[in-house]
């Protein structure tokens, strides 16, 4: 473990959240240039919806490449060839003259996109240990939740003065703003060396992982908990006209009420983590929502009475969240210190793939009421606050 000095400290937390940011900048930023670019190109509705998800499997796919390629040659080169990787395929998002070409490079883009997040995640347990990795890492995901409030806005701001292609070469930009950065940050592993990565022993270092109770308790708790809050955003513009009568124009704030639980929720695990250590404070935000999604299922029947209670339901829901996503993932990966690359892949795809699958159960499921919703919720919730039993089962075994 290495911990960078102070004078450093600021430029380390600004590249961090800026990796940990990729999939956030790049699929939020690029929101309001949808309509644009479909028209342009040719394409419908669904097609651009497509573009986000392709982007999403990217994301999920590219996880398992970089975790452990950071192992094996180190996190900086490898986190530099994926943000490079990111750049050019901005570039080439803007060049698109047809929607197969963009589907294509929206993956490749969500791709490198995964560079971000799984070895910042690394990073962070390579300098840091325990609670303070757990620290670190809420600080990070506080900071990086203001980015879904501001994205859309500045990629509105950048539609009133250029065509949408700008939004991609805005990425761009981004991109190699955080090469450089990168350029001032060391290596923070010593742990690669010369041992042959193939396919087989990538399956089977995440084949044991996925074994081991702790590291599944872990998983179960940071990846229910947070497919919670994907229910949560794969409805909300529906049951928002359907069942309190509010237009889905006001959709933004809504989501800013998510935001902000998350990242109050963040903010506050970075400053008790230390005192009450990462399995308290881990159960008390899975406690917080399961009990904020228990109380959501007893009003949904009619939630349109009980609106402004909905709201601050929602939003503690999301604050115990917020308590529970750093904790879990630095819990997970602290498991595997010297594999802490391949552990955060595990970690980042599972949670990804299986939030994904949930949010768009959660869209297939909706009956025009809160009830599927709110249900979905609090299992997920119920999911959650269970992979603590596998947690202490392992500890106190």
């Amino acid at each position: 473990m290495t911990t960078p000095p102070r004078s450093g400290e600021a430029l380390t937390y600004i590249t961090l959240v800026s990796l940990v940011a990729y999939a956030a900048i790049a699929t939020d930023l690029y929101l309001p240039a949808i309509p644009y670019m479909i028209m342009d190109l040719g394409g419908t509705t669904s097609d651009g919806q497509l573009t986000l998800s392709v982007f999403m499997l990217g994301l999920a796919l590219g996880q398992l490449v970089f975790g452990p390629l950071s192992d094996r040659f180190g996190r900086i080169p490898v986190v530099r060839a994926g943000t490079l990787l990111f750049l050019v395929t901005s570039i080439l998002c803007a060049l698109a003259n047809e929607m197969d070409f963009m589907w294509a490079m929206r993956g490749l883009q969500g791709m490198a996109a995964a560079s971000g997040p799984v070895i910042a995640r690394a990073i962070v347990r390579d300098r840091y240990e325990g609670n303070r990795a757990a620290q670190v890492m809420s600080t990070l995901s506080a900071a990086m939740a203001i980015i879904p409030m501001v994205a859309p806005s500045i990629g509105a701001l950048i539609l009133e003065f250029a065509d949408w292609p700008a939004v991609f070469i805005a990425l761009a930009v981004f991109a190699g703003l955080v090469l450089v950065a990168l350029s001032r940050l060391p290596e923070t592993t010593s742990n690669s060396s010369g041992e042959r990565l193939t396919f087989l022993t990538i399956v089977r270092s995440f084949s044991e992982m996925l074994r081991q109770h702790s590291f599944l308790g872990y998983q179960m708790a940071g990846s229910f908990s947070f497919s919670a809050l994907f229910v949560y955003l794969s409805t909300v513009a529906f049951f928002l006209p359907d069942v309190f009568n509010i237009p889905t124009s006001l959709f933004g704030y809504a989501f800013a009420l998510t935001v902000f639980g998350f990242m109050t929720g963040s903010l506050i695990n970075a400053r008790v983590v230390m005192r009450f250590g990462m399995n308290q404070t881990l159960k008390a935000g899975l406690s917080i929502s399961l009990l904020s999604a228990v109380v959501i299922v007893f009003l949904s029947g009619k939630a349109n009475d009980y609106l402004y209670a909905m709201a601050a339901l929602s939003s503690t829901l999301f604050l115990g969240v917020g308590l529970t996503a750093s904790n879990a993932s630095m819990g997970a990966i602290s498991l595997y210190a010297h594999r802490a690359g391949s552990a955060s892949a595990v970690y980042g795809f599972t949670h990804a793939l299986l939030a994904s699958a949930v949010g768009a159960a959660a869209g297939l499921l909706y009956q025009g009421r809160l009830l599927e919703p709110a249900v979905m919720m609090l299992g997920c919730a119920m999911l959650a606050f269970s992979g603590l039993w596998l947690v202490h089962w392992r500890s106190d075994s």
